[in-house]
C-alpha cells in the first residue's frame, strides 16, 4: 500500500514539475554521487570565472554517523 501512494505521489510531482531540476539522492537517475560533478561543473566554474567565491560542503552521513 505505501508503494503505491508513493508512486502515486511521485509521478503527481513529476507531471507538476513540483521537483526542482536540482533534486538529487531520492530521484531516479539523479544520485548524490552525480550531483557533485553536476554542481562543480555548472556553479562552481562559473563562480571562479566571473572571480566569486565558491564555498563545497559535503558530507558523507553514513561516514559521519558510523552507520
Amino acid at each position: 500500500m505505501e508503494s503505491i501512494i508513493r508512486d502515486h505521489l511521485r509521478n503527481f510531482f513529476f507531471l507538476n514539475s513540483y521537483f526542482s531540476s536540482k533534486e538529487h539522492g531520492f530521484i531516479k537517475g539523479r544520485s548524490t554521487v552525480l550531483q557533485l560533478p553536476n554542481f562543480i561543473m555548472i556553479k562552481w566554474t562559473t563562480q571562479l570565472d566571473s572571480g566569486e567565491q565558491g564555498d563545497i560542503i559535503h558530507t558523507h552521513f553514513a561516514n559521519a554517523f558510523d552507520i
